[in-house]
């Protein structure tokens, strides 16, 4: 069982999910869910399994992708929603980009911010050491290859947007550019942003997911 919490409009509009990052839950994206909101959007956030408000135990992807995607069949199928976008920051954008390379859901566009793509890669370059013991604890050997989105970049089936900070130590700007050249998708880079957008920087993103999916684009 899979919790979170709503704005929801009172009329027809597209609507988001919203996916939290490492050490996050649901709350945590409650500021770009306002802005969402305050746009004309439904929002929905959800916290993963094994982080609060949720069961289950988390296993940072291995379960993610289908969990994701049965919540993108429920918004979709909700009166009033016109069309989906998946959005993820961090292990959240890491989620949101295997669902929908390796599963067949209803959204119509999938955006990231600060994403791992290549676990190897972000274990090497990452600041953050709770991060690299996290990783030696939890996965197994076929995830660091398997799990890293940028293995199934090339069967993405969204139009996608990689938001990258170019301050980000924790996971290097090299991850969103990456998966954008491999998948062919849209790269949006914030200068000063580091790791977690602040107030003012999710208004940039949450600006831009406006404007590019206001309207559900072709699939591929």
């Amino acid at each position: 069982m899979l919790g979170g919490y709503t704005w929801w409009q009172p009329g027809i509009a597209p609507a988001v999910l919203l996916m939290h990052g490492w050490g996050q839950d649901a709350s945590s994206m409650a500021t770009p869910a306002r802005l969402l909101h305050a746009r004309g959007w439904h929002a929905v956030s959800l916290s993963s399994r094994g982080w609060l408000g949720s069961g289950g135990c988390d296993d940072y992807g291995r379960s993610g992708p289908r969990d994701t995607a049965r919540a993108l069949d429920w918004l979709a199928g909700q009166p009033g929603v016109t069309h989906t976008v998946l959005l993820g920051f961090s292990m959240g954008g890491m989620l949101a980009l295997l669902t929908t390379s390796t599963q067949d859901t209803r959204a119509s566009a999938v955006v990231t911010v600060s994403p791992p793509t290549d676990f190897r890669r972000v274990y090497a370059a990452t600041t953050l050491g709770a991060l690299r013991r996290y990783y030696d604890a939890v996965f197994t050997p076929e995830q660091w290859h398997e799990g890293s989105p940028l293995t199934h970049a090339g069967t993405q089936r969204l139009p996608a947007l990689l938001v990258v900070g170019e301050r980000d130590t924790f996971c290097p700007p090299v991850e969103g550019r990456s998966y954008a050249q491999a998948a062919g998708g849209g790269l949006l880079s914030l200068p000063d942003m580091a790791h977690q957008p602040t107030g003012k920087e999710w208004a940039v993103i949450v600006g831009h997911v406006t404007r590019r999916f206001r309207a559900p684009p072709p699939r591929r």
